[in-house]
């Protein structure tokens, strides 16, 4: 007997090629979603008729048809690293509030890669799951560009994009890392330390900015920077430990540290004692960041709070803007850090003269 050919059931992607629209719109038309222009609707319905195109259960159930979806897609990064931990947080809160769904996809992927051989997450690929992304992480323009040629609406953390050109300020939103670092130095300066050094690994664009603005405020107050912007680990805590050690062992005088995150802090702050230095009875050191062992130190540390949950929020509330009208281009959102003041810095005042 002649066995009957199985026939191949249509998928999304052949409704968006008959169609002649993106994969995004395509999905956004098959779920019913507002913000699709009439006649890219009226293509997308009659190609799915002539098709005979039919939702599959398992995908029916994965998207929730009746909850519109958000994925956060954290990109080579470590999913318990505490910024991005966090940012998540903030954006399952906002989505919960608002009747949304978070989606979570880690995706690693090489700088390098041309963005057609980027192979998407299956949320992007199987029934246009996803609504909107929020592409966080450290990423690349090669993801930027294969997101867009699928057709799928994103927001963007912007402080950990990485690319040589200069990047539309729009569908982003980021945290104000250059105003911060000049309001942390500036505060030293305030405070009377003319001996300010910088510790931290500029080749990471993000502690680049932080340097950047360390280099701005030291000309402004006429005074001479002192630097450590090699790392000598890539383990932030082993980077700051090191990299005071080489500060001291070239005897070079300090009287305050600014470290370009946290870790970094806490690996000088180690090695000031080690080095029978008081912190901040000799040296102040400020930190970046904020995280969760800051306040819990001894003594606390002073750092400059980078508002991630809040930034999570707000990347939240773009995604289902984007999601609603994804053709409607949403303009960038800065949030501003906040120095806090905690037991690591004191003034600095010059030794008294010994007592003859």
């Amino acid at each position: 007997m002649r066995r009957q050919k199985e026939t191949r059931k249509a998928t999304i992607v052949d409704v968006a090629e008959m169609a002649g629209v993106s994969l995004g719109t395509a999905s956004r038309v098959l779920n019913n979603r507002r913000g699709v222009d009439p006649e890219l609707r009226r293509k997308v319905t009659e190609a799915a008729l002539a098709l005979k195109y039919v939702r599959a259960e398992n995908a029916r159930r994965a998207s929730r048809e009746t909850v519109p979806i958000i994925t956060f897609v954290l990109s080579n990064r470590d999913f318990l690293h505490p910024v991005h931990a966090r940012m998540l947080q903030g954006a399952e809160e906002f989505c919960e509030e608002n009747g949304y769904f978070v989606v979570f996809k880690k995706f690693d992927y090489a700088m390098d890669t041309p963005a057609a051989d980027i192979k998407l997450p299956a949320q992007l690929r199987e029934h246009g799951i996803a609504d909107c992304l929020i592409l966080a992480g450290t990423n690349y323009p090669n993801l930027i560009e294969a997101t867009r040629k699928a057709g799928v609406p994103y927001v963007l953390f912007r402080n950990n994009l990485i690319t040589p050109a200069a990047h539309p300020a729009v569908d982003q939103a980021r945290a104000d890392d250059a105003e911060g670092a000049r309001v942390a130095v500036r505060y030293l300066v305030k405070l009377g330390h003319k001996r300010i050094c910088y510790i931290g690994d500029i080749s990471q664009v993000w502690f680049d900015e932080r340097y950047q603005a360390y280099l701005e405020v030291m000309e402004e107050a006429g005074l001479e920077p002192i630097a450590q912007t090699v790392a000598l680990s890539p383990d932030n805590f082993t980077n700051g430990f090191t990299s005071a050690e080489a500060i001291l062992r070239r005897r070079i005088p300090v009287t305050a540290i600014f470290a370009t995150a946290d870790d970094v802090a806490f690996g000088v702050i180690e090695q000031l004692r080690t080095s029978g230095l008081r912190v901040p009875g000799d040296v102040s050191v400020i930190g970046f960041g904020d995280l969760p062992d800051a306040h819990s130190k001894i003594p606390p540390l002073t750092t400059v709070r980078i508002p991630v949950l809040q930034i999570g929020r707000q990347l939240a509330k773009m995604a289902i803007e984007k999601a609603r009208f994804p053709q409607v281009a949403l303009p960038e959102v800065v949030m501003q850090n906040e120095l806090i003041l905690r037991g690591t810095t004191w003034p600095h005042s010059e030794p008294l003269a010994a007592v003859s």
